[in-house]
């Protein structure tokens, strides 16, 4: 008669567990990349929806807005939104810094958006974050 142990030995357990330790080393970072790209994309996003609604608010005033809650805009933990206003008013620059747990984002840490819709015109080394 034999007798059997079932289960797992101490020896396996580790090694499972060893192998789950490295994916999750491996597959961490990228996951922290992906999660600081999305909220990048949304940024670009919220960038376009505001100067959408300057050229809406320029149609009808004649004048663009300084005022990111009329025109809009959502509060970001990870983006500070602001809007800089030239030439009485007929010129504006939006942007967007990083903020928050967002700053670990140090490839694209300011977008900026102007009335001609020119993107990062003061940094073009940073034109890649747009896409």
């Amino acid at each position: 008669m034999q007798t059997g142990k079932s289960g797992f030995s101490l020896i396996e357990l580790l090694i499972a567990v060893v192998i789950v330790g490295i994916l999750a080393a491996i597959c961490y970072p990228s996951y922290q990349q992906y999660v600081l790209r999305s909220y990048r994309a949304d940024a670009i996003s919220q960038l376009l929806q505001l100067a959408n609604a300057q050229e809406q608010h320029f149609a009808d005033y004649g004048v663009y807005s300084a005022d990111l809650v009329m025109l809009g805009a959502k509060v970001s933990e990870r983006y500070q939104f602001k809007i800089n206003l030239f030439a009485a008013q007929q010129e504006f620059e939006l942007t967007a810094q990083v903020q928050g747990p967002q700053q670990a984002d140090s490839e694209c840490p300011l977008f900026t958006l102007n009335n001609l819709g020119q993107r990062n015109g003061q940094e073009p080394q940073t034109q890649s974050c747009w896409n």
